[in-house]
C-alpha cells in the first residue's frame, strides 16, 4: 500500500526533513517495504543554486531516518526556501 505525505514551507533542510519523517511514521501502520523523501534544497551562499534532494531506503522508516541524517549532515549550508 502507498502513503503520501507532503509539506509546503520554508526552513532549514534538516527541520523540514524531520517533519517529513514524522509524517511518514504516522503512515507506518499501512505496511511498506521501502520509503523515501524528496525536497528542494537551496544553497544559502548562492541565490540561484537549487536542486532536489532525494533520499530512499529499502526497509523501515528508521533506516530512512538514519540515511537522511547522514545525507543532510553533509549539506551544512543547505536550507529550503
Amino acid at each position: 500500500m502507498c502513503g503520501i505525505f507532503g509539506i509546503w514551507g520554508e526552513g532549514a533542510a534538516i527541520e523540514v526533513a524531520e517533519k517529513l519523517i514524522v509524517g511518514l511514521r504516522r503512515l507506518e501502520y499501512r505496511g511498506y517495504d521501502s520509503s523515501g523523501i524528496a525536497f528542494d534544497v537551496f544553497d544559502v551562499s548562492s541565490s540561484s543554486s537549487k536542486r532536489t534532494m532525494v533520499v530512499k531506503e529499502v526497509g523501515n522508516i528508521d533506516k530512512l531516518s538514519e540515511r537522511l541524517a547522514l545525507t543532510v549532515q553533509d549539506e551544512k549550508t543547505a536550507s529550503l526556501d
